[in-house]
């Protein structure tokens, strides 16, 4: 079986988005930049200040994805919908900035509160998304124990679910001869 992470590939977007979006406030930054330093004639001080402007642009990238997370917390989406939950923005931001304190006590805060999510799922026996967002969480904290015990209940959940299908299968095969 591949290693691909699906989990990762909705954060991958993320990045590229982010990406995208901090290049274009650099390219409108610097725009705005040689725009003004032509109006005012100051050739030698623009270049220091295209240097600033580009630092804020790369800072405005982690605050957009902060944002962003910021809302997908205020409105439930803690874990899902897949690409666009707070879990997937914070964990964007540390790609970004590895010692990010918001986006760090964000995602530790957070956990509890996801994990009770993910515990839904699988009693509601949404199984595959209960096991995407268990891998999602596992990104920031691969050995937590309330994990370690959900992966546990997902997959005894599984056992239950595959052994209700072959007693169907079994009652069909009966049936029909």
């Amino acid at each position: 079986m591949s290693k691909f992470n699906l989990a990762a590939l909705p954060r991958r977007v993320v990045i590229l988005a982010g990406a995208v979006v901090v290049a274009l406030a650099g390219a409108a930054a610097f725009a705005t930049l040689r725009m003004h330093r032509v109006d005012a004639g100051m050739a030698a001080d623009g270049s220091s200040s295209a240097q600033t402007e580009s630092g804020d642009a790369g800072a405005s990238g982690v605050d957009i994805l902060l944002g962003l997370a910021r809302q997908a917390t205020r409105e439930g989406r803690l874990v899902a919908p897949q690409g666009n939950n707070a879990y997937e923005y914070y964990l964007s931001v540390i790609q970004l900035d590895p010692q990010n304190a918001t986006a760090l006590d964000a995602l530790r805060e957070t956990l509890p509160f996801a994990s009770q999510e993910i515990e839904r799922q699988i009693n509601r026996r949404q199984l595959e998304e209960a096991r995407r967002e268990i891998a999602l969480l596992r990104d920031f904290d691969p050995t937590n124990y309330t994990l370690i015990i959900l992966g546990a209940k997902l997959d005894a959940q599984q056992q239950v679910v595959t052994a209700e299908d072959e007693a169907k299968a079994d009652a069909m095969r009966r049936r029909n001869g």
